[in-house]
C-alpha cells in the first residue's frame, strides 16, 4: 500500500480580475489568478492530474456569443511554454501517460485541456455532474461550463467519487470529518466543497513524509478569503451556485486553519497559497 504521493505544482496559464469582485475590501487593481494543475505521482497509479488548467481550445470555445461574454470578462492567457503538456514533458511525462483527470468542477478553466487527454479517466463528484447537465447555454455561460471542452466519450470515461469509500480525515480536519477515498489507500481523499458549484470536489492529498495538504479549487479566490473570513463582492455572486454553500465552505475552511495552523489549503487561483506550498514541501518551482 502506497504511503503517499510526489506532486508537482503547474500553472497552466491565467486570467485577470479586478481584486475587489474576489475579496470584500479588496483594490481596483487587476490582478493575475493561475490556473493550478497539480500532477501527482503514485507508486501505482501512475501519473494523475488535479484538473487540466487552460487549452488553447478555449479561445474556440468562447468565439461564438454568447460564450464569448465568458472571454471578455475572464481574459485569459496561456503562453506556449506554459501549456500543459510543455510542462508535463519537465518532468519526463506526457499527455498519453495521464492514467487519472480528478476534475474539482466543469469550470472552462479546470477542464480545457481534458480532449488532449486521450488515454485518461475522470473522477468527479456526481452532483457536479449532473447539475452541468440541467445547464442552458446562457446558464452555463454565467456558471462557466463550455460543454464544447468535454470529450465526446467523455461520460464513457468518468467515474463518480461517491463510488469510493468513505475514510475518516482523523482529528483535526473538523468539520470536514470525511471524504471519498479515491484509490483506497489514503493518499487522495475527495473532500466536498459546495457553493462555488454544485459540490466542487477538493483533494487532501498525503505526500510520501506523510504530511497532508488541502486543494481547495474555487472555494475561494485567496487563503486571505477564508484566513480573514472575507468572501467576495456582492457581484460575484452571479457566478455562484449557491452563495450560502459557498460562506459555509469558506467559514469551514477557516475553522480548519485555525486548527491546523501548519496545514497547507490551496486554493486553486492563489498564487501565495501555491508559492507556499512549494516552499513548504521543497518542490520545484
Amino acid at each position: 500500500m502506497a504511503t503517499g504521493v510526489d506532486i508537482h505544482l503547474l500553472e497552466v496559464g491565467h486570467c485577470r480580475h479586478l481584486e475587489w469582485i474576489t475579496i470584500r475590501g479588496g483594490s481596483w487593481r487587476a490582478c493575475r489568478f493561475p490556473a493550478l494543475v497539480v500532477l501527482i505521482l503514485h507508486p501505482e497509479a501512475g501519473a494523475i492530474l488535479y484538473d487540466t488548467g487552460y487549452a488553447d481550445r478555449f479561445d474556440t470555445a468562447t468565439s461564438p456569443l454568447p460564450e464569448r461574454l465568458y472571454r471578455w470578462l475572464t481574459p485569459m492567457t496561456l503562453l506556449p511554454e506554459a501549456r500543459l503538456g510543455a510542462q508535463l514533458e519537465r518532468f519526463g511525462v506526457g499527455l498519453d501517460d495521464i492514467s487519472r483527470v480528478l476534475i474539482s468542477h466543469l469550470h472552462a478553466d479546470h477542464i480545457a485541456g481534458l480532449r488532449d487527454l486521450t488515454r485518461a479517466r475522470f473522477t468527479a463528484l456526481g452532483a457536479d455532474i449532473d447539475a452541468a447537465r440541467r445547464l442552458g447555454r446562457l446558464a452555463g455561460v454565467r456558471q462557466g461550463f463550455l460543454p464544447a471542452l468535454l470529450p465526446s466519450d467523455f461520460g464513457e470515461r468518468l467515474d463518480l467519487a461517491e463510488a469510493s469509500p468513505q475514510r475518516d480525515l482523523g482529528a483535526g480536519w473538523e468539520p470536514f470529518r470525511s471524504g471519498f477515498d479515491l484509490l483506497g489507500d489514503g493518499t487522495l481523499v475527495a473532500v466536498p466543497l459546495p457553493g462555488h458549484s454544485a459540490a466542487q470536489m477538493g483533494l487532501a492529498v498525503r505526500g510520501r513524509d506523510g504530511r497532508r495538504c488541502l486543494l481547495a479549487a474555487d472555494a475561494c479566490w485567496s487563503a486571505r478569503a477564508f484566513r480573514e473570513g472575507r468572501p467576495p463582492a456582492w457581484l460575484a455572486r452571479a457566478v455562484l451556485y449557491d452563495w450560502r454553500a459557498y460562506r459555509r465552505t469558506l467559514d469551514d475552511l477557516g475553522t480548519l486553519a485555525r486548527s491546523q495552523p501548519d496545514l497547507s489549503i490551496v486554493p486553486s487561483h492563489c498564487a501565495a497559497s501555491i508559492a507556499a506550498l512549494r516552499s513548504a514541501w521543497s518542490l520545484p518551482s
